[in-house]
């Protein structure tokens, strides 16, 4: 092969990869942020505690958390979305000829 027939083609080098925000992966930011609004409740408003304390309790609820359900959140949330619920119908079946034919001859 000679040099001029070479062609390279540009790839997008994110393709394939998590989106993340620094070490922390975007799919868990929603759940930190929810760990860190409920620990600041019970422990600042709740129990009137500093904010040691407050540190403390969210590093321990973000920390189970992240060792809990890893990089994929949706594998351990998804086990509580309820699955629909279907039933089973049945409807007399009417051909549209009969009921062309019908309203033609004005039966019912």
């Amino acid at each position: 092969m000679t040099e001029g027939n070479q062609h390279f083609r540009s790839v997008n080098q994110s393709l394939g990869k998590q989106p993340s925000l620094g070490p922390i992966p975007a799919a868990l930011l929603a759940p930190s942020l929810v760990v860190l609004v409920v620990s600041y409740f019970l422990v600042r408003v709740v129990l009137s505690l500093g904010f040691l304390w407050f540190l403390l309790v969210s590093t321990w609820g973000l920390s189970t958390w992240w060792l809990v359900v890893g990089e994929r959140t949706w594998r351990f949330t998804n086990k509580f979305v309820s699955p629909p619920d279907w039933n089973r119908g049945y409807v007399h079946y009417t051909s549209c000829l009969e009921q062309e034919h019908d309203e033609e001859t004005g039966q019912h």
